[in-house]
């Protein structure tokens, strides 16, 4: 009677090697060097365009690789996804409001 009961594991996805974090973190890092150089540049509004697109990428990076939602299961994936969407729509909404304002003059 002494039978032990079996472990059954569902082994999930492997994680990310460490070559694979490595070339993520120096990725992230080359990107870091670019949004802040492109802060030292005068490019008028394309410098908001450019940084934005520098942080999708980084976001990008994060979610897939350190988050491992290139390989984990697809409800992870969906959550994750409409995440993203709904940042993405709350930028979008704060943008219009900001763009579409007019310049309040002082009264004096």
């Amino acid at each position: 009677m002494n039978a032990r009961p079996q472990r059954t594991h569902k082994s999930g996805p492997r994680p990310p090697s460490l070559g694979s974090n490595l070339w993520t973190l120096l990725a992230l890092l080359v990107l870091l060097g670019l949004s802040a150089g492109s802060a030292l540049l005068r490019l008028g509004p394309f410098n908001t365009v450019a940084n934005l697109g520098i942080a999708v990428i980084k976001a990008l990076l994060v979610l897939t690789i350190f988050m491992r939602l290139k390989t984990d299961n697809a409800l992870l994936r969906i959550v994750a996804s409409v995440g993203f969407a709904w940042l993405a729509v709350m930028i979008a909404l704060g943008l219009a409001d900001v763009l579409t304002r007019t310049p309040l003059l002082p009264p004096w």
